[in-house]
């Protein structure tokens, strides 16, 4: 799969129709507005954070966010993760790596300068309520610490541009990945206590969708490279508030059928998405996801699709979570043995709405109605659940309770009597299934330091190392960003 002329231009319209305020790097990042220039009432400040969206919507609505994960064997991508320094066997290559990589580091930090600019505004003005504004800066908060978390689990030590740093961008040095989890950490603990309890729209986080993300940075800070084992116990204590006052404040629950989960119709109402991206080709946010991963038949570019082996592995249950992770038979009734790419195809991100043909039908739009559900309650639980166990040397009720929920829902045998080991292996194996396709399974194997493990079993003729845990940064941002060096290996 290479990015074609097609999704490019996809891509790179919908940022620039939808955002608002939105710079890249390689832009005069000090022409921001300022309080006295605009921003007189919270219309002007609801109207501004639309630029922090709008790249993440080009993020989650193009291949780079799941290609830059695959692995593990979830995913099976045409263009191979030749520029994590190894590839693997039977694909074709990427021709130019940079057309990943700069959509996730240019959007991201595009993301970042919009939060700063807010925040620096927030602080500034003296027209509007604290009690007003505060919200606003939560959100602002949660948003460049999401970016952030996802920039250091891809890249490793990049540059912290806050609202006190940010017209020093092309010179500001990279910082220590310990530093980086620094700011997401303060971000999102002072997130919490800015954001309402409740989302205050469809798409906009609360005071849970932080916690949660902070239960998952703890998570990540507990292992690989960092090993600061002491936050297992963190992760567990915020998962568990977003399962218990998070759960009163916004019923959150699993939802009874996991194919409910993937389809539009349901994309406001289900009781399991805990902070959501919402894109509209309407108004410039529309994804190409659902068409990159349809078969051609379906109008589709079947540019990557799932691989046999995880298809092969993958607990049959009641048959209802492998319904909603992998579209098996085509709406002509072929059978993805007999299609073009003999793979399993992926069932999740399919539904964008009538653009993509729906679940099932045939993809008519290059753009189409996309949601993207970046934290879910069903992933809380399983947080909980290997945290809890690693923090207390074995699986508590509580945790056994949290992951036998999850696999309950896929009609699968309660665990118990297990060693702290042995569970650890079950809320991984766990994960894999459960949340196939979101993005999670490469970050777990990383931050526990099973990637040459994992996918050696694949591909065991391959060498991984360390390198290989992280992307390169984009070539032409090492001569824009000055204090950027690239990462070793590349």
């Amino acid at each position: 799969m290479k990015l074609n002329t097609i999704k490019k231009t996809a891509l790179w319209l919908g940022v620039a129709l939808g955002c608002v305020g939105c710079v890249s790097l390689d832009e005069d990042l000090t022409g921001q507005p300022t309080p006295d220039k605009f921003f007189g009432t919270l219309t002007d400040f609801n109207s501004f954070i639309t630029g922090a969206y709008t790249p993440l919507y080009a993020i989650y609505g193009s291949d780079a966010p799941y290609v830059a994960t695959a692995g593990g064997e979830d995913v099976n991508v045409y263009c191979v993760v030749r520029w994590r320094g190894f590839e693997y066997a039977n694909v074709q290559t990427v021709a130019n790596p940079d057309e990943i990589t700069d959509v996730l580091w240019n959007n991201s930090y595009t993301s970042i300068s919009s939060c700063n600019t807010l925040i620096s505004l927030v602080r500034d003005n003296d027209k509007l309520s604290a009690e007003d504004l505060e919200p606003i800066a939560g959100e602002a908060r949660f948003l460049r610490a999401l970016n952030y978390f996802n920039m250091v689990r891809w890249f490793g030590e990049i540059p912290v541009l806050t609202e006190d740093n940010q017209s020093n961008a092309a010179e500001e040095k990279q910082s220590p990945i310990e530093e980086v989890y620094a700011q997401i950490v303060e971000d999102l603990l002072e997130a919490e206590t800015l954001l309402p309890n409740v989302p205050s729209q469809n798409g906009k986080p609360s005071k849970y969708a932080a916690k949660a993300l902070l239960a998952k940075v703890y998570l990540s800070m507990a292992g690989y490279p960092l090993y600061l084992t002491e936050h297992y116990a963190d992760a567990r204590d915020k998962a568990y508030e977003v399962m218990t006052d998070g759960k009163s404040a916004n019923g959150f629950s699993l939802e009874n059928t996991f194919l409910n989960l993937w389809l539009y119709d349901n994309r406001y109402s289900n009781s399991e998405f805990i902070f959501t991206l919402y894109s509209s080709s309407d108004n410039g946010t529309g994804g190409y996801i659902n068409r990159a991963i349809r078969p051609t038949a379906e109008g589709g570019w079947a540019d990557w699709t799932s691989d046999q082996r995880f298809l092969n592995s993958f607990p049959q249950g009641d048959g209802s979570r492998v319904e909603g992770t992998f579209y098996l038979t085509f709406n002509d009734g072929t059978s993805w043995k007999n299609a073009d790419v003999a793979e399993p195809y992926v069932a999740k991100l399919r539904d964008g709405g009538p653009k993509a043909g729906g679940f099932y039908g045939n993809s008519v739009a290059n753009l189409a109605d996309g949601f993207y559900c970046l934290l879910r309650y069903a992933d809380v639980l399983l947080v909980y659940a290997e945290a809890a166990n690693m923090a207390e040397g074995s699986p508590s009720a509580t945790a056994y309770s949290a992951i036998n929920e999850v696999r309950s829902r896929a009609g699968l045998d309660p665990l118990s009597g297990l060693t702290k080991d042995t569970f650890d292996s079950a809320v991984l194996d766990e994960r894999n299934w459960e949340l196939a396709f979101e993005c999670n399974r490469w970050f777990d194997l990383c931050r526990r330091h099973k990637v040459a493990d994992v996918i050696k079993v694949y591909y065991p003729d391959i060498t991984i190392t360390d390198n290989n845990y992280l992307l390169p940064k984009p070539t032409d941002q090492l001569a824009i960003m000055l204090g950027v060096s690239q990462n070793p290996g590349y």
